[in-house]
Formats: C-alpha cells, sequence, structure tokens
C-alpha cells in the first residue's frame, strides 16, 4: 500500500516499512507519531485520493533519531558595495520508520518476519576470501652512460 501524507510543509510518498527524513518533529527517540493528513492512498487495484484529504485514513510511523543535517552556506554578495555576509545553516531533521498505513478497516503494515529472513540470510551467506597477493619482483635497469662529443670552435675567416 502506498500513501502520500503531508508535515512540515512538504508531500512524501511512502510504503509501509521506509525510513524517511523529514522536518523535524516533537518527540523521542521510539516515540510513535500518526499524520491524519492523507492526502491519496494507492493500493494494489484501487486509488483514493481525497479532496483535499481522506477520510479514515493514518500513516503510523515510529521516531527512529533527531539529526541535524549536512551544512549549507548562504553566501550574499552586492557587486560594487564592498558587501559580503556569509551565513551557515543545519536543517533540524526527524528519522522515521513508516510502522503502517491505515484505510477505514485495511491496513498495511511492516512485517517482521520478513526483516527476519533477511538478517537471516545475511548471516547465513559465507564470506569470501581474498585472493592470495602476489609477490612483485622488482626489475634491475642498466644505466647506459653517453659520451658527449667536445667540439671546438671555428674561427671566423
Amino acid at each position: 500500500m502506498l500513501a502520500v501524507f503531508k508535515t512540515g510543509g512538504k508531500q512524501y510518498s511512502v510504503k509501509a516499512g521506509q525510513i524517511l527524513k523529514v522536518e523535524k518533529l516533537e518527540g523521542k527517540k521510539g516515540d510513535n507519531v500518526s499524520f491524519k493528513d492523507v492526502l491519496a492512498v494507492s493500493e494494489n487495484t484501487q486509488n483514493t485520493i481525497g479532496a483535499p484529504l481522506v477520510d479514515g485514513a493514518i500513516v503510523e510511523a515510529k521516531i527512529l533519531d533527531q539529526i541535524r543535517d549536512k551544512k549549507i552556506i548562504v553566501f550574499k554578495k552586492r557587486k560594487r558595495q564592498n558587501y559580503r555576509s556569509t551565513q551557515g545553516h543545519r536543517q533540524y531533521l526527524t528519522v522515521l520508520k513508516i510502522e503502517s498505513i491505515s484505510l477505514g478497516g485495511k491496513k498495511s503494515a511492516t512485517t517482521k518476519k520478513k526483516a527476519e529472513t533477511v538478517e537471516s540470510t545475511k548471516k547465513a551467506a559465507p564470506k569470501k576470501k581474498a585472493a592470495p597477493k602476489k609477490a612483485v619482483t622488482k626489475k634491475t635497469t642498466v644505466k647506459k652512460t653517453v659520451k658527449k662529443k667536445t667540439t671546438t670552435p671555428k674561427e671566423n675567416k
């Protein structure tokens, strides 16, 4: 199930189990958050588009972390006026994991079995051994000496 919801002045298209970064939300690591501003929900064959919101649709998420984004540099300049201004900015972000999307009685949620099977396949996969290193032999080079020819200057007549 796919849903489009609105938060922080932006719209996000998400599936259950997806991890995304949104503008800062109030809450601590591990808290649950639900979004009721759902604009559209799409299932296998049925698409529901709100006018402007879908009634009874909820996107539930879990806060994984509260972080700050990369620094951006804001530089302003006015030519021939000796005006320069440099300023940096780091945006506060919240990392979310979408737990479930529900529309009326239907609910699409992440299943733990899928996550467990993925982890078990990672553990069971045999590790590849590195190829043995080949010994590198250095070639010795013989320098040739070249004799410079000396010439006598010719006399002008």
